[in-house]
């Protein structure tokens, strides 16, 4: 009997020893199962970010070569910012550019700032921890900002998180600004991983501000050189001086009386400005010819507008202003020269452009007659509406003219006030 019960007593303790080394074993195959889960997860999560990354600096790098009137620093700024809070998975950062003028740093795009923040914040170089990464060229992460004596704030301002990186954007070793992102919620951290791809992307975003940048350089060189040329054309005769500039400046006024889109105002200034181009390739003794010119020479003259379009056109960002330049003759009735376009078959631009090139021309001076006054020429302007002129354009016109009448006529008045005060005086 006694050693029946040792045996038992025996069975139940070799139970119990094997039971929990089972369960310890058990315990620990969980925690591995638990530690490779979490592995895959951030190794999933690493290939996910990488990949997001990769997409993003494609995409940077495309927007780069590809220009269109969107394509510019502010909406770049915004992809930039986006894009660094997108693959950090966080919902605060900012894009500081150095302003060369100032050399301090100004914030072009942020996400989850307050705008008064954005309008007011100016960092001198060296100044808190954008300014140090400025001036250093050397990316900095911060563990606390609240705590971190470099983080330059105003006062009572409360941060929404503590974890902060800042990285440089650098061209040929030369930094142009700096990206900032930080975790929206207390205890987040950011890690080592998370410095290393938004240096990534502050490379490629630093590239694709100086193809930007370099873009619109050449851009303003283009323009520069046709404004230039489209003036001396008109410096040839004394009776079309400024004619260039003021056609531009009543173009952008119609266009804009007219509620067009921005890009397309702009493109309808520049060939109102460009429009008279195609005459560099027009004899000289046809253009300032005091007689009236032989059939020959009128069909010569007429030549201008496909001139001056090829011209523009091989110029990329001002190819849109070309047709505004070929059609720029063309009347509302389908009889101009050209290629007889009717109606609204003629670019909106190219209307504009017919009504203030008359108007120009009937009141300036010109080798074989005085300028017309203004009533006439607004009278001849009349009474070609519908014929040679679109009369929606018209009407936008002699609004401009009003507007222009009534602004000149205030600015009179305040400096006769001005005159009488100081004969008072």
């Amino acid at each position: 009997m006694y050693l029946e019960l040792f045996l038992i007593s025996l069975s139940v303790l070799i139970g119990i020893y094997f039971f929990n080394r089972y369960k310890s074993q058990l315990k620990q195959l969980f925690n591995i199962k638990k530690e490779m889960g979490d592995v895959k997860e951030k190794y999933v999560n690493s290939v996910a970010a990488v990949d997001n990354l990769i997409n993003m600096l494609i995409e940077l790098h495309n927007f780069g070569l590809k220009y269109s009137p969107s394509h510019n620093k502010q909406t770049l700024s915004k992809m930039i910012v986006d894009y660094a809070v997108k693959v950090l998975k966080t919902s605060i950062g900012s894009l500081m550019l150095i302003d060369e003028t100032t050399n301090e740093l100004v914030i072009v795009a942020a996400r989850g700032l307050a705008k008064d923040v954005m309008d007011t914040t100016r960092l001198k170089i060296g100044e808190g921890i954008a300014g140090l990464v400025a001036r250093d060229g050397n990316p900095i992460f911060v563990e606390n900002i609240e705590t971190d004596p470099r983080f330059f704030k105003a006062e009572n301002v409360k941060y929404p998180s503590k974890s902060f990186i800042s990285v440089p954007l650098k061209i040929r070793n030369k930094v142009i600004g700096v990206l900032n992102v930080n975790r929206e919620k207390e205890g987040e951290k950011f890690v080592e991983r998370d410095l290393r791809l938004l240096q990534l992307l502050a490379g490629q975003a630093a590239i694709t501000i100086e193809n930007i940048e370099l873009y619109q350089n050449l851009q303003r060189l283009y323009l520069e050189t046709m404004q230039t040329l489209a003036k001396a054309i008109d410096a040839k005769d004394a009776y079309t001086r400024e004619h260039a500039d003021r056609a531009g400046y009543y173009a952008k006024l119609v266009a804009e009386e007219l509620h067009l889109p921005k890009t397309m105002v702009k493109h309808i200034e520049y060939a109102a400005m460009m429009h008279d181009v195609g005459k560099i390739g027009i004899k000289e003794e046809i253009l300032l010819k005091a007689s009236k010119l032989t059939n020959a020479e009128r069909d010569e003259i007429r030549k201008h507008p496909l001139i001056g379009e090829k011209i523009i056109a091989p110029i990329e960002f001002l190819a849109p202003i070309a047709p505004l330049i070929l059609y720029h003759h063309e009347w509302f009735d389908g009889t101009g020269y050209g290629e007889g376009l009717l109606g609204e078959e003629i670019p909106i631009g190219a209307r504009i452009v017919a009504v203030i090139d008359s108007y120009d021309a009937m009141t300036s001076d010109r080798p074989y007659r005085k300028a017309l006054s203004d009533e006439i020429a607004i009278d001849e302007l009349k009474r070609g509406s519908g014929t040679q002129f679109d009369p929606k354009i018209v009407n936008a016109f002699l609004k401009v003219l009003e507007n222009e009448k009534n602004k000149n006529g205030e600015k009179k008045t305040d400096k006769n006030q001005d005159s009488a005060a100081s004969k008072s005086d």
